[in-house]
């Protein structure tokens, strides 16, 4: 066999190789789950590891609002529907957050996101499907 082909599959092989071990390596883990989506009047994270859904309005001048809406869709489990509102809105400077820790693992949720932002009258809605 010619050197030059050897040469080559021996390329071919160890980029194979090494393809094969980072698929591995580079697997996501149990937490792969947790997200962060933003609005205009906020943003709403998930923590998979500490199994909490959390809103936090921006504390910038204006009044905004984050609202959160989560159904579990691919069995039981809690829902809930709750806001945070920044100070200008009569709220905290701080999240509200909700658990999911009763809900089984794997849990498929919908969480429909919809953001305020007063100075301009504006509302977007982000909807995200996750699993608990």
């Amino acid at each position: 066999m010619n050197m030059s082909v050897v040469k080559k599959m021996s390329i071919v092989a160890g980029t194979m190789g090494a393809a094969a071990v980072l698929s591995v390596v580079g697997s996501p883990i149990a937490s792969a789950n947790s997200f962060s989506a933003s609005t205009q009047g906020g943003t709403a994270t998930y923590d998979d590891g500490g199994d909490q859904f959390c809103a936090f309005a921006w504390n910038t001048e204006g009044a905004r609002s984050v609202r959160v809406t989560l159904t579990a869709v691919s069995r039981p489990g809690p829902s809930h529907d709750f806001t945070d509102r920044n100070t200008y809105a009569g709220g905290n400077a701080g999240n509200t957050c909700r658990s999911l820790a009763t809900a089984y693992e794997d849990t498929r949720y919908k969480a429909v996101i919809r953001g305020y932002w007063g100075e301009t009258g504006t509302t977007e809605t982000t909807t995200v499907y996750f699993y608990s």
